[in-house]
């Protein structure tokens, strides 16, 4: 059986993600996106802002970055802080909990 991201490419579907603010470093899946695929990055306005290309495979509703990152760097969704990078990112790299830490106190440390 295919998954979806394979069926949205075979029908022509782009993978769509959902930035909230202009000040984001990352973008939220909308659909799983596989490697090599290209993201669509839309605002809450619906426009296109932005294009990534999915370095790795990114699960539904997962972070994709929209820059390249260096560790210490803090990392910004719904325009806050919502972490500290604990490993390189380049842009369209998967972000979760291998490469970032939870700004909250004592979560994921």
């Amino acid at each position: 059986m295919r998954s979806d991201g394979e069926m949205n490419a075979a029908h022509g579907h782009s993978v769509r993600a959902l930035c909230m603010s202009d000040r984001d470093d990352v973008a939220c899946v909308l659909m799983p996106a596989w490697a090599g695929e290209m993201i669509d990055v839309y605002d809450t306005k619906g426009i296109e802002v932005d294009q990534v290309k999915a370095h790795g495979d990114v699960p539904r509703f997962h972070k994709v970055a929209l820059r390249s990152l260096c560790v210490g760097e803090p990392l910004h969704k719904y325009g806050e802080v919502i972490g500290i990078v604990s490993a390189p990112i380049s842009r369209g790299d998967y972000v979760h909990t291998h490469n970032i830490v939870s700004a909250k106190v004592g979560v994921g440390r």
